[in-house]
């Protein structure tokens, strides 16, 4: 695990305070003691881990250590709480139900779609509302991102898109594959495969 210090200096010369950031990696017998105390609530984690081992391997390999071993899974669950909404997802609500409460998903995304493709990486997701037909393989998804109803029904996604923070796409519409989903873009209409769509008017950039 890394840890910011920051460090904040006072130069005379320009009468600035200056703001100095550098990582410190933590004493690697705190961090194991830390995993090793979280891993005791996760016992039905990571037993659930291992028999849904093959859902979760490409989504665990976008993250973190990016391999899908056990304790990259403990390290990805204790720190990166969206992804616990996305392990829940892949087990389903039969399993998730009784262990939720050791492990609290991020209460404000939610996920209500079908299926997501492999690959997977719901990072900081927080107020984010994903409700499509389909997402497809390697999605990648910032905060307050909104995918929902409109005319026509829900939005399909494909594979390799990337959504960025505050971005809205809403209606029976098709996201082609290698998509990028600007911030603050508002989508409404079909984005052809490889396109970037910029703006609050939905402005596509081809490539």
């Amino acid at each position: 695990m890394v840890f910011p210090i920051i460090n904040v200096t006072f130069a005379p010369e320009n009468g600035q305070f200056v703001t100095k950031k550098k990582e410190k990696e933590m004493n690697p017998i705190t961090q194991y003691a830390l995993l090793s105390m979280s891993s005791l609530r996760m016992l039905p984690h990571i037993a659930l881990f291992l028999i849904f081992r093959s859902r979760l391997k490409a989504d665990l390999e976008q993250v973190q250590d990016k391999q899908s071993t056990i304790i990259n899974f403990i390290k990805v669950c204790t720190r990166e709480r969206t992804f616990r909404n996305l392990f829940y997802y892949r087990i389903g609500d039969y399993w998730a139900a009784p262990i939720k409460w050791l492990l609290p998903p991020e209460r404000t995304c939610n996920i209500w779609c079908p299926s997501i493709g492999e690959g997977a990486h719901l990072e900081h997701s927080y107020a984010t509302y994903l409700n499509a037909e389909s997402i497809g393989k390697n999605f990648y998804c910032l905060q307050l991102v909104t995918l929902g109803n409109g005319k026509g029904g829900r939005p399909t996604i494909g594979d390799d898109v990337k959504i960025y923070t505050g971005a809205t796409v809403f209606g029976g519409i098709r996201i082609g594959n290698h998509v990028t989903i600007g911030a603050g873009a508002v989508v409404f209409q079909d984005v052809p495969d490889g396109a970037t769509v910029v703006g609050t008017s939905a402005r596509i950039i081809l490539k």
